[in-house]
């Protein structure tokens, strides 16, 4: 069954090897998809060789019997305008692409070798184990992989979940005693042949063909793939042994990072997804209305967030887990928030009738099922392929929103493991005491079982009146009409420019149904004039967000999401879904926006966690650093880390009060209206906003984005990594649209042989890209790796001799080469939006970026076609290879030897971008 509002066919259908297919035809999709799902991941890695699911993922890329050339399947991807990629998990191996839909038949030839006559070329073997484990230190530092380290140290060490999932150069060596079961190339045969079967896999086609046509491409392509009747066992084994349970885990994180997680094992629910009693249980425990726990958790001052919901899901169990974002205060009172837990599941326990609640919520799913959007076709295919494995074809494109009937046995039977003595208790922060590290994360843990005391008092925790269920939601849309526009636009049009509010209007179009968007940004000159005005209207946008959350929380759950978020000109709010309720929204956020509460205790806790997350920057991986970093020293008006760090230290709730007064004392507001209204309707919402902010009319402050001398700079950072890092960024002379096009089709040219070339061939590091880098209208380049086996003197030397190399090959590019390439990024440029949102996205760029006619893509494309092959080549010398408008930014990690780069070092951003003109953007 699909949505009545879904205009795609379907057929369901098994091959002769039995896999099971889904072909997905779609006249009007932009991009063909495919994605192939195995029922197998880490869970089946031997032993002995922890990691090779993930690394047989790996090597499935680099070559088959019929495409040999290890690089050949990404580089067509690439040059029809595609992407692919994959990912290994503890019971799937997922492959998708997408392409152009003219080439969908090549490219899903290449793709289906794969699984029929994949090389495992041994010299690749050897190279892919250091990308393996490049990804494995990549990520040495990352919170949520430590984390996972520990789960599988303190679970049930006989529970295949407790292996490395990733794989390190350790655990895929074939020394000692493995090397009597013969080399690593060997163990990938031997585990292909065991597991990939086409039994156990899943096929989603999406593409512009027939039905027919799409049942002939994949019995054509996939019939070959083998199949020896290989099927998927249930783990027997538990996850968490009753003798090790209740259990207290704590956790040292290397972040300034705080949480508390309560895990519960559990029976798998998969079987139940018509009732969906953990959804059920999850969406009233994770509820943050009035009277949910959150809300009594942040009354207290001990926390800032809550989810709660399916945890840990496989063939044999699963974990019910709720996750709390504590305070420091929190942390302090951890013992007392797992009490408000346990009261809040007390509460459920002892209530006589939740079928209201069930029925709310099949209202709300069956509502979005019937107006569901578009989802882009990879991430469709990637979602069918998976859920293949566990639902039958009739519910296959609804059994994530279907709720039948409430089953107050089967919530019973789920509820009663959500007990103390059922308990896994993690509490994370960096003032915990630790006795353990793990081996391959190095993470910093204490594990014990939980003390009696304790247990007792969280079993006598009993109801607490201050948490409720959650409150009738009057959001949840009734009237599903769709407006009909009196007069048909191409574009939004401009209906009211006055008193310092522009409106834009369009009606429902081809997306017609009962959604709309509704956008409004509020622009001031005081915005983003210093240090200490970005963090008061990064403050006062957190503040006002934090009291609309009781409100807004039940908005988004009947399908009406709105965000508010402060920007570089002053703050935007978005409305987005079922038109219905949404003028009721709007009021509430009017109003907290006209009169805030500016709450004392709240205004220090959401200081606090702004001053974490910036403490925390200087912890990501290299490559992020020096990707936060670029813009900061592109941009006039930022700051750096420190520089917020020291304002945030400082500022008072009193300061920010009087920046709010000071903020909408003058400014300028523009706003979108587009999708199921009448043009009334538009005009009375933006009468209500100019009514609730606007005074005094003021233009907002230009952005300004630095113009490079012809000088190569270098600035290097500092990072906590032993991996180096380096980003060469080159920026184009001037914002000529052709010369942005030009730039764009070098980017297209060069990102796979890039990629190849220092990952593939050289194996410098897991991370490896490069791309186009537009700042407004201003053009540019760049080139990132991040490596653990080479310093970024190395890493900058490889970067420049490729750059040359396709220098001096520019004549190997033919015409029908450049053809090629730049129809590639005319497709994703002229590619149509699939759905309301992303159509509403696009407009609001083009307003954002003072495209009041709505062509930048227009523009753009005319540029793009325009471009001819002999201009490419005059542009890829001028701005490439001549060029001397350069940044490289780095961290040298445990290279201290290898960190001379080329270019005039940066002291002091502010004075650098001070010493340089600007581009100006109104």
């Amino acid at each position: 069954m699909k949505s009545e509002n879904d205009s795609r066919e379907y057929r369901y259908i098994t091959l002769p090897n039995q896999l099971k297919v889904l072909l997905v035809s779609d006249s009007k999709t932009e991009r063909s998809a495919a994605s192939l799902d195995v029922n197998i991941g880490s869970r089946q890695d031997p032993e002995a060789y922890q990691g090779l699911a993930h690394f047989l993922e790996h090597m499935l890329f680099l070559g088959t019997e019929k495409y040999p050339e290890a690089g050949e399947y990404q580089a067509f991807i690439s040059a029809h305008g595609g992407s692919h990629n994959a990912y290994t998990s503890f019971e799937h191996t997922n492959y998708f692409f997408n392409v152009d839909p003219d080439s969908f038949e090549p490219a899903l030839d290449r793709f289906a070798q794969f699984f029929v006559a994949p090389l495992f070329t041994e010299e690749y073997v050897e190279r892919e184990k250091n990308a393996v484990h490049s990804e494995y230190t990549a990520k040495i530092k990352d919170e949520r992989r430590k984390g996972a380290d520990i789960f599988k140290a303190v679970i049930n060490p006989q529970h295949p979940f407790a292996k490395l999932s990733v794989g390190t150069l350790e655990t895929l060596s074939t020394d000692g005693d493995k090397a009597a079961n013969g080399s690593l190339r060997d163990q990938l045969l031997a585990f292909y042949d065991q597991h990939y079967s086409a039994s156990i896999m899943t096929l989603v086609l999406v593409g512009r063909e027939s039905l027919d046509e799409l049942e002939a491409m994949a019995n054509s392509k996939f019939s070959a793939v083998s199949n020896n009747q290989k099927q998927v066992d249930t783990i027997e084994p538990p996850l968490l042994t009753p003798d090790s349970l209740p259990m207290t885990v704590t956790i040292k994180p290397e972040q300034s990072l705080r949480m508390l997680s309560i895990a519960f094992p559990t029976p798998q629910d998969i079987q139940y997804y018509q009732q969906k009693p953990m959804s059920f249980l999850g969406n009233i425990l994770g509820h943050e209305g009035k009277g949910s726990l959150l809300s009594y958790l942040k009354a207290q001052g001990w926390a800032e967030g809550l989810g709660a919901g399916l945890g840990l899901s496989y063939n044999g169990g699963a974990t019910f887990n709720i996750t709390i974002q504590l305070t420091e205060s929190g942390v302090a009172a951890s013992d007392e928030v797992v009490a408000s837990v346990f009261q809040a599941i007390n509460r459920i326990k002892q209530s006589d009738n939740m079928g209201w609640l069930f029925t709310e919520q099949k209202a709300i799913a069956e509502q979005q099922f019937r107006y569901q959007q578009k989802a882009p076709a990879m991430s469709y295919a990637m979602s069918l392929s998976s859920d293949m494995h566990y639902y039958p074809a009739r519910d296959l494109l609804r059994a994530g929103s279907l709720m039948t009937t409430y089953d107050p046995d089967l919530v019973a039977r789920y509820l009663a493991y959500l007990t103390p003595q059922n308990s896994m208790v993690t509490l994370t922060a960096p003032s915990v005491e630790t006795d353990k590290t793990t081996y391959f994360y190095q993470a910093d843990y204490s594990v014990s079982k939980t003390d009696a005391e304790k247990i007792s008092a969280w079993a006598s925790a009993g109801i607490n009146q201050q948490i409720t269920l959650p409150e009738e939601n009057l959001f949840i849309a009734e009237d599903l009409s769709i407006v009909k526009p009196k007069i048909a636009m191409d574009v939004p049009a401009l209906i009211s420019d006055k008193d310092g509010l522009r409106l834009w209007f369009k009606s429902a179009d081809k997306f017609a149904s009962p959604r709309g968007s509704l956008l409004f940004s509020v622009r001031s000159p005081v915005a983003n004039d210093s240090a200490e005005h970005r963090v008061s209207l990064q403050l006062l946008a957190a503040i006002l967000a934090d009291e609309l959350n009781e409100m807004s929380y039940s908005a988004t759950l009947a399908g009406l999401n709105y965000s508010l978020n402060a920007h570089a000109r002053g703050f935007s709010v978005k409305i987005n879904g079922f038109s219905d309720k949404q003028v009721l929204l709007l009021q509430e956020i009017l109003a907290t926006l006209s009169s805030p509460a500016f709450n004392a205790e709240r205004f220090e806790d959401i200081k606090l966690e702004h001053i974490r997350q910036l403490e925390n920057r200087d912890k990501q991986q290299p490559y992020h650093l020096i990707m936060d970093e670029l813009p900061d020293l592109l941009y006039k008006n930022s700051w750096s880390d420190k520089e917020l760090l020291s304002v945030y230290q400082r500022v008072t709730l009193q300061q920010v009060k009087a920046y709010r007064e000071l903020f909408l004392s003058a400014v300028q507001i523009d706003m979108l209206v587009y999708g199921n209204y009448a043009q009334q309707d538009a005009q009375r919402y933006a009468e209500s906003v100019s009514n609730a902010l606007l005074d005094k009319t003021a233009p907002p402050a230009a952005i300004e984005i630095s113009q490079l001398a012809e000088q190569h700079y270098s600035h290097q950072i500092p990072s906590q990594y032993t991996d180096a890092s380096i980003m060469l960024y080159i920026q184009a002379p001037d914002t000529d649209k052709v010369r942005r096009a030009a730039m764009g089709v070098t980017a297209q040219i060069l990102r796979s042989d890039f990629y190849t070339s220092l990952r593939t061939e050289q194996q410098l590091g897991y991370i490896v890209t490069s791309g186009a880098y537009p700042l407004m209208d201003v053009p540019g380049l760049y080139f990132l790796v991040q490596s653990p086996v080479a310093g970024p003197e190395k890493l900058e030397q490889e970067i420049n001799r490729f750059i040359q190399q396709r220098f001096a090959t520019l004549a190997d590019i033919s015409e029908q080469d450049f053809d090629q390439q730049r129809n590639a990024v005319l497709s994703k440029l002229t590619e149509e939006p699939q759905n309301l949102g992303q159509q509403a996205q696009r407009y609001w760029q083009d307003i954002s970026q003072n495209y009041y006619q709505f062509d930048f893509r227009d523009q753009l494309v005319a540029a793009m076609e325009s471009l001819t092959y002999q201009q490419w080549q005059q542009f890829f010398v001028e701005d490439v290879i001549e060029n001397r408008r350069r940044i490289t930014v780095y961290t040298v990690g445990q290279f201290a030897e290898q960190s001379k780069v080329a270019g005039e070092p940066i002291g002091r951003s502010a004075e650098f971008k001070a010493s340089l003109p600007a581009y100006t953007f109104q």
